[in-house]
């Protein structure tokens, strides 16, 4: 009776990823990148084997920059259509040649009876269909819109976005396998694009058992970030390093913020190093006193991570995608808005600690398609900058209105900028390109204009980020090359009663590499413009000299608001300076405010 209890107990804790009795066992081996498409490998048990089986690719490998809008006439529908490998003999010889370690008996595509295709609850896609037959190496991919947005709209946004366009589309195959139908899930992939969520696909996987022949050698410091390294007590002289997951944050770029069409909402591409060949070679460098034989990554397997309510709060973190070569993965941030996501992108570029303090990881991690290590827990490596970069306030009165101006976009985060010597500024005027005129009404002003690369923020904004005095620093390009600045302390700016007057304290010699002072001439001096004339002279020194806003007195020997100049030219109504002698022709100029 024990014997029978016994039994009864065991058989009921069969693994769910055990086929029938009456089909062999099923067991997965690889995923592979081949051409960069994934290939999902299993090894189908025979006793004659190994014998090998690949799933379908699942893989877009034809541009989709020059999709066209077709028409069923059946339905009187518009579509678009999306060529999907599912097959292909170069691809599978490329997998039989990475799998020769396993000494197959044979590789082949599994055997797919059918194709369904559904998109996710909250996607904008209005049908979907995927029409293919058995035997056939591409399926097409059909996708209708819904009624709102014609498929112009949606051939536009595959374009722009098709990675994230196609992620939310999931496609349900019935795959024929040791005599018996299996049903997987796949998200379609875009060739050399392909990130996928490891967590989707394990959970198809028989659970494999914990590496117990590991021993933890030592945690290795690397320029950007740190790994662990184990020692393999089965195999004399061979070492593995964990998974990275090290932001690496030279990528922060401005492409870095993106938009996904699908969910109507802007995102932060964070990309993360899960290994490369560099710290690799590190890594063998740092165990020269064990005498390694070989040192290899272990591949990841999963990633759990957990978010901080307070960052929760704010962004919704997407699941960890990786790459289908496993040397990097992605992990989006989306964002409220186009300014969120611009604030998101500063503080994880000029103080890492800020945005990867909120998310911690979990990792289990491959070893030779045996077993499985799991990690303990960890940040994401928010060590690829030093500590202490971030912008710090010189005064009170200095950072106390960023916030606002923050959130209201008059100031934007690409405007701030830190010199060599640790000090933060943001940038209140700015001439590179002379695309913007600055030829403006009072009004304009008085709230600001502009785009990227020529703008002014406004005096109300001016007279808010210098309430109580800051540093200004005035730098100037010359059509020779030479760059020259000057930096002023104690500048203030009031309110729209004074009608923004200016005033300073003093020029900063030690800090400038101009011998004369061409503001002095404009301290204490109101702001003027071409329709509202505030100077001390009888005619308008804004339409005397280039029709520029400025703090004009009679007139002034600093004019950087005077008209763009596309050659060197003597007339002072272009943006000049006056060095005591000669004015002095700028080629472009900055005015910045330290906060």
């Amino acid at each position: 009776l024990s014997l029978l209890y016994f039994y009864l107990g065991v058989s009921g804790q069969v693994s769910q990823c055990a086929p029938a009795a009456s089909s062999l066992r099923l067991r997965f081996v690889a995923q592979l990148s081949v051409n960069g498409c994934a290939l999902f490998v299993h090894d189908t048990g025979a006793s004659d084997g190994p014998h090998l089986a690949v799933e379908p690719l699942m893989c877009v490998t034809r541009s989709l920059k020059s999709l066209s809008p077709k028409v069923d006439l059946i339905t009187q529908q518009m579509y678009v259509s999306i060529p999907v490998l599912m097959t292909d003999d170069g691809m599978l010889a490329e997998a039989q040649r990475q799998l020769q370690h396993l000494s197959p008996k044979s590789v082949t595509f599994a055997a797919v009876s059918e194709v369904n295709a559904s998109t996710d609850a909250n996607s904008t896609v209005r049908s979907i269909a995927f029409i293919w037959s058995p035997h056939e190496s591409v399926g097409d991919l059909r996708i209708e819109t819904d009624m709102d947005r014609s498929a112009y709209e949606l051939s536009s946004e595959l374009q722009l976005s098709s990675v994230e366009s196609l992620q939310r589309i999931r496609l349900s195959a019935k795959l024929f396998l040791n005599g018996t139908y299996q049903t997987y899930q796949y998200r379609v992939s875009t060739q050399n694009h392909s990130f996928f969520d490891p967590s989707e696909y394990r959970l198809r996987y028989c659970p494999l058992p914990s590496c117990r022949q590991l021993r933890f050698i030592r945690s290795i410091s690397l320029e950007n970030c740190s790994v662990r390294v184990h020692q393999r007590l089965d195999i004399k002289g061979h070492f593995l390093i964990e998974p990275l997951l090290c932001h690496n944050i030279s990528s922060l770029s401005s492409e870095s913020i993106r938009y996904d069409f699908s969910r109507g909402k802007y995102y932060l591409k964070l990309n993360l190093l899960v290994q490369d060949e560099a710290s690799l070679q590190t890594v063998r460098t740092k165990l020269a006193d064990f005498s390694p034989l070989s040192v290899e990554f272990m591949r990841l397997w999963t990633a759990e991570r957990s978010v901080s309510s307070s960052l929760s709060a704010r962004f919704e973190v997407g699941p960890l995608m990786v790459s289908a070569n496993w040397r990097s993965a992605q992990l989006r941030l989306y964002c409220s808005s186009l300014n969120q996501c611009g604030a998101a992108r500063f503080s994880a570029l000029s103080e890492p600690v800020d945005l990867w303090r909120h998310l911690k990881w979990r990792t289990s991690s491959l070893v030779a398609n045996q077993c499985l290590l799991m990690s303990h827990k960890h940040l994401s490596s928010w060590r690829m900058k030093t500590i202490g970069s971030s912008p710090s306030c010189s005064t009170y009165n200095s950072c106390r209105n960023i916030p606002s101006l923050l959130r209201s976009k008059i100031v934007s985060f690409e405007t701030f900028r830190s010199l060599p010597d640790g000090r933060w500024f943001v940038t209140i005027q700015q001439r590179v390109s002379g695309s913007v005129s600055f030829q403006r009404t009072w009004a304009e002003y008085e709230t600001g204009f502009g785009h990227d690369t020529d703008f002014w923020i406004g005096l109300s904004a001016i007279s808010l980020l210098s309430t109580g005095g800051a540093t200004l620093r005035v730098e100037m390009r010359l059509w020779n090359g030479s760059e020259l600045h000057a930096e002023y302390a104690g500048f203030q700016v009031g309110d729209a009663s004074s009608r923004y007057r200016m005033t300073y304290r003093e020029m900063l010699p030690e800090r400038s590499t101009v011998s004369w002072d061409a503001m002095e001439h404009n301290n204490r001096s109101r702001f003027s413009t071409m329709d509202a004339d505030n100077d001390r002279r009888s005619e308008s020194c804004s339409d005397g000299y280039g029709k520029g806003g400025w703090w004009f007195n009679n007139c002034m020997h600093f004019n950087p608001n005077g008209i763009f100049s596309t050659r060197e030219t003597s007339d002072d109504a272009y943006m000049s300076w006056f060095s005591r002698r000669r004015w002095l022709a700028l080629r472009q100029v900055r005015l910045l405010l330290q906060i």
